[in-house]
């Protein structure tokens, strides 16, 4: 019996001994039960470090991190496996195994990904070769994250090989849809392979990305034998049973016809001291609203710790967008943390006001009203003499967006407090949101979610606990910028346009194709428009959480100037 640590850790980019901190600390609570605990991919990097990978001096410090490792786990009886950038003239995105002080083996990545959120061409020199290490008589391999990807990748040349376990240490951010064909894949390499498959995955938020963690145990038959926390740090040790991949291979002879290998004749030779049988555990994996609204919390509150601020300022309107920022805020930092402020204009309704105002008491935060109407008349007094006396436009309804946010800019400014957005997917997608108004912020959680989605959200916040007034549900949407006006004045229906722009956005579908779906051709087209003309407020908007298989960000880069119309 092989008994697996799966470590799975939450790292900050760029905190290299606070990294290796947290690897030492790990190592050390896994020791007494684990032959071998594992960390995921760049661990003592952080996932990504992107363009500082580029300076020579932080290589050297990830160097430098791996080998203070190797020396405060020198009395630790269990093989480390290290995910670290690692540098032999080239930069390699590596797996460095390190026992009793000493550093054994390394792998070098072999698949680089170069899409999506991707840019691991940009840095990184691909690996060529294969690592097999001998753990008290078992055959072990090792890959990292897209590896696994591929059927005849490394994994496949380790098994055939004779590795009975496989190691893959991954960053695999999350989108929604992605652990169900996550587990399935693993799965599939697991049976195709005939071992196995001790799959490690980090977790936590790092700007727009967020790693969910669920790192997970898969035997050779595809059985799911153990599986980690979600959105939460957690140390998973797992006993597996190597016999059960030779009795496998006894059954079922697709690896003998596919040509086995004999094992290298220089492969490492581990002997760890026994370690006790433990009991495995599969930890349930939230999915839905649930998912989704934790790895909302989890990507804010890991932003704000992250960069050092200790409170958020939320404008609350009253509406739907701004109450869901505020419980996140609240759940991911604690009500002590989050400043809520109302900025009411000559058109904002008494029902706001309430709602704001319950929502603040309810969530137990501060809760501060600025009115911001005279500001706006000083704005008009001081055009007149230049401009006459202009009829009210649309120019005027994002004035009084600009004031709400220079207001809160000041606050942060003042105070300190990081200025989280309100603004949507919707939204940003079709310019619907005034650019240095309601779109400003240091981080927009919504960013990535769609308006039909976020009422999704609010409902199940409230199961929760109902801190979200029941008038927030049922009033329409409006940004109360002028009299009587509602979202719809000039957007589709939610439930419609959200369904275009996720074919539009997502799945990259035409806009004829969308027509033939059964949309309107008219109502696809000007969507369609309304997408092409944001771009440039997009490229000026803050960092946000990736929720779906494709965000604004790294997912999509449109030029700005662009006259193509499909």
């Amino acid at each position: 019996m092989i008994n697996v640590a799966l470590a799975q850790i939450n790292t900050t980019v760029g905190d290299i001994e606070g990294n290796v901190k947290k690897i030492t600390e790990f190592a050390r609570e896994a020791s007494n039960k684990a032959h071998i605990v594992a960390f995921p991919e760049l661990a003592v990097s952080g996932y990504s470090p992107e363009d500082l990978l580029l300076r020579k001096s932080f290589i050297e410090d990830c160097m430098e991190g791996v080998r203070e490792i190797a020396r405060r786990t020198d009395k630790l009886d269990t093989l480390l496996v290290v995910g670290t950038p690692y540098y032999d003239g080239e930069v390699r995105n590596s797996a460095v195994l390190i026992y009793k002080g000493k550093i054994l083996g390394i792998y070098h990545k072999n698949f680089l990904p170069n899409y999506s959120v991707f840019d691991e061409k940009r840095y990184f020199l691909e690996g060529r070769d294969n690592l097999l290490i001998s753990l008290n008589g078992t055959l072990v391999g090792f890959s990292i994250c897209e590896d696994i990807w591929y059927p005849d990748g490394p994994d496949r040349l380790s098994a055939l090989m004779g590795a009975k376990i496989i190691i893959n240490i991954n960053a695999s951010p999350f989108h929604t849809g992605k652990h169900h064909f996550r587990e399935g894949f693993v799965r599939a390499r697991a049976q195709d392979n005939l071992c196995y498959v001790v799959y490690v995955n980090l977790v936590g938020g790092n700007d727009e990305l967020v790693f969910d963690g669920r790192s997970m145990v898969i035997d050779p038959l595809g059985n799911i034998v153990a599986r980690a926390k979600a959105f939460e740090e957690d140390l998973l040790i797992v006993s597996v049973d190597p016999g059960k991949a030779e009795r496998r291979r006894l059954l079922d002879l697709r690896l003998r016809n596919g040509g086995e290998l004999p094992p290298q004749e220089d492969v490492e030779q581990i002997v760890v001291g026994d370690k006790e049988e433990v009991q495995n555990r599969a930890e349930a994996s939230p999915v839905d609203e649930e998912e989704i609204y934790r790895a909302l919390v989890l990507g804010l509150g890991d932003y704000v710790r992250k960069t050092g601020y200790k409170k958020v300022v939320v404008g609350l309107s009253g509406g739907i967008d701004s109450s869901l920022c505020a419980c996140l805020a609240v759940d991911a930092l604690g009500k002590e943390s989050v400043l809520g402020v109302f900025m009411p204009s000559r058109f904002t309704s008494e029902e706001s006001f309430r709602d704001a105002r319950e929502l603040a008491k309810n969530l137990g935060i501060e809760f501060h009203t600025i009115p911001i109407d005279e500001v706006y008349t000083s704005y008009h007094k001081e055009m007149v003499p230049v401009y006459g006396n202009l009829e009210f436009s649309t120019a005027d309804e994002n004035l009084q967006a600009r004031i709400r946010a220079n207001i809160l800019f000041y606050i942060s400014n003042r105070f300190g407090h990081l200025v989280v957005s309100t603004s949507n997917k919707s939204e940003s997608a079709t310019g619907y949101t005034t650019i240095y108004g309601d779109m400003a912020g240091g981080f927009a959680p919504l960013k990535d979610v769609y308006k039909t989605q976020i009422y999704r959200l609010a409902r199940y916040r409230n199961g929760l606990s109902a801190d979200i007034p029941d008038r927030v549900f049922e009033k329409k949407p409006t940004a109360e910028l002028r009299p009587g006006q509602t979202d719809q004045d000039t957007l589709p229906p939610y439930e419609i346009l959200d369904e275009i722009l996720r074919l539009y956005l997502e799945e990259c579908i035409s806009p004829a194709d969308i027509v033939k779906r059964g949309f309107e051709t008219e109502t696809v087209a000007m969507v369609v428009e309304m997408v092409r003309k944001a771009e440039y407020k997009r490229k000026q908007a803050p960092v946000g959480i990736k929720i779906t298989p494709r965000a604004f960000g790294k997912d999509w880069r449109m030029p700005v100037v662009n006259r193509y119309e499909g």
